[in-house]
């Protein structure tokens, strides 16, 4: 008997250093490619966080979507496949719609709105997410994006010539399309090199430094330069990860998260300002819409479009009090 106790609490002690070694291996997915400034950010947020929790929490990336656009990814963080990921305005949307509004058309003109606007509605957005069953660690943005086409666009005319490709069934971008008179063609994102090689498609649209990193500017040779909409991007957590971490653990991440998520826009605003000249010096032109004509129809299909969403991603109330908050911004100093 003696013996048999000796031998149980052999076992459960054995159980209990096992238990304090024990790692929580975050398994994360993302569509930015590996070797990108966004994957060499998240890197050294991983390390900071693997090192502060003396190795009990750790990150394992699956970059360059490699795990599937970002609708599979999403599927996959819902059976725990994918523990947390990446993810641009169209896969942020998927799980909580009001959050396309900051994904606008022709709605924001620069970085003081943008930084405004997510300081007053941050807090809305993360509360909607834990009601979904994500936790969101943060907010690094993706960048304005432009326009890519193969030939010039200077005109409402060129532009509606152009086979635009559409993100999946993004029903933002295809009422801004369908409100230009343009009707795109969806595809999924690892298809646009291939169609764009095959003239299946003539234009895309993403930031400078996202044309780049995609190869796209090998093919498409023309940017036009008005900034159609900022595109903001996010970091969820499943929380049925989350929720396994230690209170110590998730204090961890969340101060080396906004750390390096903060450090992750800068760049990506730096950085995508130097895109635009090396696309130019790599051959990209850019243009204009010479037609204030033109224009004015553009700032019309920003209304009718951000109009157009009203009931589909947020309430009447959810826009203008976004876009109040735009205004606001302009007279703080």
């Amino acid at each position: 008997m003696k013996k048999i106790t000796l031998v149980a609490m052999a076992l459960f002690l054995a159980a209990g250093v096992f238990a304090a070694e024990k790692k929580n291996v975050i398994k994360f997915a993302s569509v930015a490619p590996d070797g990108s400034t966004w994957m060499n950010i998240m890197e050294e947020f991983a390390e900071e966080v693997t090192e502060k929790t003396g190795g009990a929490v750790e990150f394992k990336f699956y970059p360059g979507g490699v795990s599937g656009d970002e609708k599979d990814v999403l599927r996959k963080m819902k059976i725990n496949q994918i523990n947390a990921a990446g993810f641009t305005s169209q896969g942020l949307g998927e799980v909580v719609k009001e959050v396309r509004l900051l994904n606008l058309p022709f709605i924001f003109n620069n970085y003081k709105q943008i930084d405004y606007v997510m300081e007053k509605m941050s807090p809305f957005f993360e509360s909607e997410y834990q009601k979904k069953g994500y936790t969101v660690l943060g907010w690094p943005e993706v960048g304005f994006a432009y326009v890519f086409s193969k030939d010039k666009v200077e005109s409402l005319a060129d532009f509606r010539k152009v086979k635009m490709w559409i993100w999946g069934d993004d029903q933002l971008v295809n009422s801004l399309f369908k409100n230009i008179g343009i009707v795109p063609i969806p595809l999924a994102l690892s298809d646009v090199n291939q169609s764009l090689q095959t003239g299946l498609i003539e234009g895309v649209y993403g930031s400078p430094l996202s044309a780049i990193a995609m190869q796209w500017n090998t093919s498409v040779k023309n940017m036009l330069n008005i900034k159609v909409a900022n595109v903001p991007g996010g970091i969820l957590i499943n929380n049925k990860t989350w929720n396994s971490l230690t209170d110590g653990q998730k204090k961890i991440i969340k101060e080396a998260g906004k750390k390096h998520f903060s450090k992750l826009t800068q760049a990506s605003r730096r950085e995508n300002e130097e895109a635009i000249a090396a696309l130019q010096k790599a051959g990209t032109k850019l243009s204009e819409m010479k037609s204030e004509a033109d224009k004015k129809v553009l700032e019309e299909v920003a209304l009718k479009t951000a109009n157009d969403l009203v009931g589909k991603f947020y309430t009447k109330a959810q826009l203008d009090e976004m876009l109040n908050y735009i205004k606001e911004a302009e007279k703080v100093k």
